[in-house]
């Protein structure tokens, strides 16, 4: 049983999804949310962007994956992108998941508020 699930490895990088690295260095849109949920990828059964601080950007959004949900999130500071929390999804219903993923992503831009809005001064500035 062990021997085909990586996944279940509990030191955070094997649950990591791999994509995250090529994603850009600040946050995106929703047209690529929405590639990256129909990708070719079989593991992923979709994704999905929350609102941001600015119209049309997603500084967080689910990444619905066979046996769990990413709540994938861009972390200003560090300017890359990081899995916030994950959760299982087995017997939940597909609002359930939505549901739960965004109470997870709205804590994190209600915790990060300040991060986010120190960056966007920080961009203004730069220009």
């Amino acid at each position: 049983m062990f021997l085909h699930e990586p996944s279940h490895m509990t030191d955070g990088s094997e649950t990591s999804p791999s994509f995250l690295s090529s994603l850009p260095s600040h946050p995106i849109t929703d047209g690529i949310v929405k590639q990256i949920g129909e990708s070719d990828n079989p593991k992923i059964h979709g994704a999905m962007g929350f609102p941001g601080s600015s119209p049309g950007t997603i500084e967080a959004f689910l990444l619905d994956m066979e046996a769990k949900t990413h709540v994938i999130v861009f972390d200003p500071s560090a300017e890359q992108w990081h899995v916030y929390k994950s959760f299982e999804t087995e017997g939940m219903s597909h609002q359930e998941m939505v549901d739960h993923a965004s109470e997870l992503a709205n804590e994190w831009l209600a915790q990060s508020l300040s991060d986010r809005i120190a960056a966007a001064e920080n961009t203004e500035q730069d220009t």
